[in-house]
């Protein structure tokens, strides 16, 4: 049975612990590194992030069409 002793002992066999690595702990550590691109700010928001992209106009409203405008 899996027991934290039983897997500290497998793991001492560099094969198991070398496989074990690449397999499961290398996957792990490059997905955190991806989360990583952005600074990191005290409340886990974004509100600190600089503005790269210009504001987006305001929209314009939708008008209706001619016929739904008779039939509406």
């Amino acid at each position: 049975d899996p027991s934290p002793e039983a897997i500290d002992a497998l793991l001492d066999i560099w094969p198991l612990f070398e496989a074990f690595q690449l397999t499961y702990v290398s996957k792990g550590m490059l997905l955190e590194q991806e989360k990583n691109g952005s600074a990191p700010l005290p409340d886990g928001s974004s509100a600190g992030a600089e503005t790269i992209a210009p504001p987006a106009s305001p929209a314009r409203a939708a008008r209706k069409s001619a016929k739904t405008a008779r039939n509406g």
